[in-house]
């Protein structure tokens, strides 16, 4: 079985304003919150006594923090697992996207201009699956709610992103080996 165990990176004051952080290096909320720290101990829970093949991390400060705090602070950084380019939409909102592109983030984001390819972020996505599919055991990664989505949108075969993704800080198991079935934890 070639499973994926992904943690989203905890909130920063951009996820609380709604804003499009991209590959801009915003750190995480300091101290994290009551909610973030439940979290935090449901994952580290979670984590306790599993053997990972291998330990990625999103090369962005926001994720190398969240991997640190539960305990990897040695994960390998990973340029692939970074956060989608948003180009000159980082530091806007959601509701701005929106506004300008009514619908086409949750139905054809691909037809966005961002700051890089959608069909390169796809590239990148599939190269991290391919490292997961060639590892022997699971592998744990600390990455990015949009990174998320277009990982499952790339094993769905579908061509939107939720308007939402995963929470902040949560982890999420998905068997690579069956289409990407998803739990989670």
């Amino acid at each position: 079985m070639s499973e994926l165990w992904f943690i989203r990176h905890f909130r920063t004051p951009w996820n609380t304003e709604s804003r499009l952080q991209g590959q801009r290096d915003v750190a995480l909320d300091d101290p994290l919150g009551a909610d973030d720290l439940a979290v935090l101990e449901a994952n580290r829970q979670a984590l306790a006594g599993q053997d990972f093949a291998l330990v990625l991390t999103s090369p962005l400060g926001r994720a190398r923090q969240t991997a640190a705090l539960h305990g990897f602070p040695t994960a390998e950084p990973d340029p692939d697992l970074a956060e989608l380019s948003f180009g000159s939409w980082e530091g806007r909102t959601w509701a701005d996207l929106e506004a300008a592109h009514p619908g086409v983030w949750r139905n054809e984001p691909h037809r966005l201009t961002l700051g890089e390819p959608f069909a390169g972020f796809t590239r990148r996505i599939l190269r991290v699956q391919q490292r997961v599919l060639a590892a022997n055991g699971p592998v744990l990664a600390f990455g990015h709610g949009a990174w998320l989505s277009g990982l499952r949108q790339v094993l769905d075969g579908t061509s939107g992103f939720p308007a939402k993704s995963v929470g902040n800080g949560k982890l999420v198991k998905l068997d690579l080996t069956r289409d990407g079935r998803v739990q989670v934890g």
